[in-house]
């Protein structure tokens, strides 16, 4: 993806794009408004006070028609979900739960952090081409990335019978956006922790809290990893490293966490740590 400039850009939800794109096809005419609602499958006033925030951010004009300004934003927004869609491909993610895994990164990941994933995506995979590493098969980073830092996205998914294909709450402890260092010094991967948000069931008041513990499987057994100044770092010789069969690098590791909301305190929980090159 190219470098653009997001600053003061509105980040609208998937459907808002939608509402834009389908502005841009029909242009100005009677009942525009009503039209794009029933496209979208809406009521009349979601898309007309979408727009009016359009108006207000200068994307249209009074008469709902696109300024500069907002024919530009546009073009970003078609840009991002299109780059984030082959990133989520390129990753291996499976071709059905690509739609809903695009709509969560766009409405939850900042737009220059996106940006970040998918071009350096873009540069591992060039640097991978380079290697000899058989298909599918496991291997260390060491033979994947030179030394540096470099940034991944990351996804924290519960573990059960069926399979992981469902998002652990404490996917919303974390930054989308890790960060792998890769020195002399030694090699991890370095989470960034966030405040989380829970209602209580009792009276549904707004709770909020971080992090308590995080610990890692290495070789069968549970380590406890240091949490400082909201940074967690995992030691990669604990995480796994496999080649997708569209050529991409996954890694994971097995994680448990806790976590304080409030004046709760979450039980311990065990999950899948996953993150993409």
């Amino acid at each position: 993806m190219e470098k653009e400039n997001t600053e003061g850009l509105l980040h609208p939800s998937m459907l808002q794009i939608r509402y834009l794109t389908e502005l841009a096809k029909i242009g100005k005419k009677r009942g525009t408004v009503a039209l794009i609602a029933d496209t979208c499958g809406v009521s009349h006033g979601p898309v007309s006070r979408f727009f009016k925030e359009c108006i207000g951010a200068g994307y249209l004009n009074g008469g709902y028609e696109f300024t500069e300004k907002g024919t530009r934003a546009l073009k970003t927004y078609q840009r991002i979900l299109k780059e984030v869609g082959a990133y989520l491909e390129r990753i291996g993610i499976p071709e059905p739960e690509i739609p809903e895994k695009t709509r969560q990164l766009i409405e939850n990941v900042d737009y220059s952090l996106l940006m970040t994933m998918t071009r350096n995506s873009s540069q591992v995979n060039e640097s991978r081409n380079r290697t000899n590493a058989d298909e599918g098969s496991l291997y260390y980073l060491d033979h994947v990335l030179e030394k540096g830092c470099f940034e991944v996205g990351i996804a924290i998914y519960q573990l059960n019978t069926e399979g992981t294909t469902k998002l652990s709450m404490a996917n919303n402890g974390f930054e989308h956006l890790a960060r792998i260092r890769n020195n002399t010094r030694g090699n991890w991967l370095e989470l960034t922790t966030r405040e989380m948000h829970a209602h209580s069931r009792i009276d549904g008041t707004d709770m909020r809290g971080r992090l308590s513990s995080l610990k890692y499987v290495d070789k069968g057994q549970l380590y406890e990893a240091t949490i400082r100044d909201g940074k967690v770092r995992i030691p990669l010789r604990s995480c796994r490293f496999m080649k997708t069969r569209q050529g991409n690098v996954k890694g994971m590791v097995s994680i448990t966490v806790t976590c304080s909301v409030g004046k709760a305190h979450m039980p311990e929980s065990t999950a899948l740590l996953m993150f993409w090159l």
